[in-house]
């Protein structure tokens, strides 16, 4: 029987060191122009739960001291560093969305400050972290949420606390499972009329989409740090015999 290998930072890092290693010298694709959207894929700038893993490991993402953990000094000054590059495609953005987590929802207000006043921010659970057994990747209710980010629209939140999070309890959320997410995430992107995107989530997240959904090159599949930006030209095609994006 095959082993299922579950995505995680180690995973992904090893994956990368043997690409360029072993890997081909050329990747290429295409895809019609007139299919195409442009995505600003931006995993969220350092949060209390990443900081505290530094100093004292893994074991630092199971303490609720960090539920919903917020950005540290440390991510305030990432976001400060990459708003220049966020600058620079702002004025093309034509929609922001957020997971409802505060550590990437505040990254993308604190980045994306230049875009254009008549641009929609919307937060969407499918683009949270891997989610059950760690606070730190707990959501704070929509209501309190509302409150601190005011400029947030929650509307597509379908409950007001974190349901989902509470149904895993001390059960991990599996590959599968954000997989899942990842295609209920395509299934609503693909009848939105924008074409220029960004999506501000997190690393577990953006390495199973990036390594178990999108067809994409090596250089979209290794892990994104903190407040890493990639801009991504997106295609979202339904094949004709599977449910598969």
């Amino acid at each position: 029987l095959a082993v299922k290998v579950r995505m995680s930072e180690e995973s992904a890092r090893k994956k990368e060191s043997e690409r360029i290693a072993n890997g081909p010298r050329w990747e290429s694709c295409a895809v019609l122009a007139s299919q195409v959207r442009t995505v600003h894929f931006v995993r969220h700038a350092q949060a209390t739960h990443n900081r505290a893993a530094l100093e004292i490991g893994r074991d630092a993402y199971k303490d609720p001291a960090f539920h919903d953990a917020r950005l540290t000094d440390v991510g305030e000054e990432q976001c400060v560093k990459l708003r220049p590059s966020v600058d620079l495609i702002a004025s093309n953005v034509q929609l922001v969305l957020v997971s409802p987590c505060s550590r990437a929802t505040e990254t993308a207000v604190r980045c994306f400050q230049s875009v254009p006043a008549s641009v929609k921010w919307l937060a969407l659970e499918c683009l949270r972290e891997k989610s059950g057994t760690h606070p730190c990747d707990g959501r704070r209710s929509v209501s309190e949420l509302k409150n601190e980010f005011s400029k947030i629209d929650y509307s597509f939140m379908e409950d007001d606390e974190d349901a989902y999070g509470e149904m895993l309890g001390e059960k991990r959320e599996t590959d599968e499972m954000i997989i899942a997410r990842a295609h209920t995430f395509f299934e609503w992107l693909k009848d939105r009329p924008e074409t220029n995107i960004a999506v501000v989530t997190h690393s577990a997240f953006l390495s199973v989409l990036f390594n178990k959904v999108v067809i994409c090159s090596s250089d979209l599949s290794k892990w994104f740090e903190n407040c890493e930006m990639r801009t991504t030209h997106f295609t979202i095609t339904r094949n004709n015999d599977s449910s598969q994006n």
